[in-house]
């Protein structure tokens, strides 16, 4: 019986195709179940905490006084004829502007790249529809590795070269726009 088990095992081991094992150990995507959770190559994300206050006024003022005269004087036989010609003008402007924005919102990104430096760019978008009002937030930048905290988030005042925009598009957003009638009005001078 022993014969017929070695045997078996050594046609089995001759007719079998050659059998190789491999490793599933990968060194450039492998990162240790207690490693860092920080985002550090491309594919990794990253959760931006968008904190942004922008304040901005701006205010202009001028004033010109100009004058210009000409004189001329003329006598005969003690009669006097006086002539003269003058220009005078006055202008005087003031202007001023403000405008304040802030944005709160949590959105999470993805690096798309890394630079020659080791710092991260990353791109992320997120839409939102809110009662027909469709919202985008648009994100991108570079960040420093050390800037990503422990828990694999970044405050958006930490990106460097960042672009974040924030657009409505809907009924509240068309709303705000004036009607036909409004803008003839304007135009006219009657609004």
């Amino acid at each position: 019986m022993r014969f017929f088990s070695y045997l078996i095992l050594t046609l089995a081991l001759i007719v079998l195709p050659k059998v190789e094992a491999t490793s599933l150990y990968n060194a450039k995507t492998f990162r240790d179940l207690t490693a860092d959770k920080r985002a550090l190559r491309i594919g990794d994300t990253v959760t931006i905490i968008v904190l942004e206050t922008a304040q901005a006024s701006a205010s202009a003022g001028s004033a010109d006084k100009s004058e210009f005269g000409f004189g001329a004087q003329a006598g005969v036989n003690e009669k006097n004829w006086q002539y003269g010609v003058g220009v005078n003008g006055n202008t005087k402007g003031t202007a001023s502007t403000q405008r304040k924005g802030q944005l709160r919102a949590q959105i999470t990104a993805v690096v798309i790249q890394v630079d020659e430096n080791k710092n991260l760019i990353i791109q992320g978008k997120q839409t939102l529809t809110i009662d027909g009002e469709v919202q985008v937030i648009e994100l991108s930048g570079r960040a420093r590795r050390s800037d990503i905290a422990s828990n694999n988030t970044l405050l958006s005042s930490r990106l460097f070269d960042a672009k974040i925009s924030f657009v409505g598009n809907g009924d509240v957003t068309e709303g705000k726009e004036e009607g036909v009638f409004a803008r003839i009005f304007k135009w006219l001078g009657l609004k």
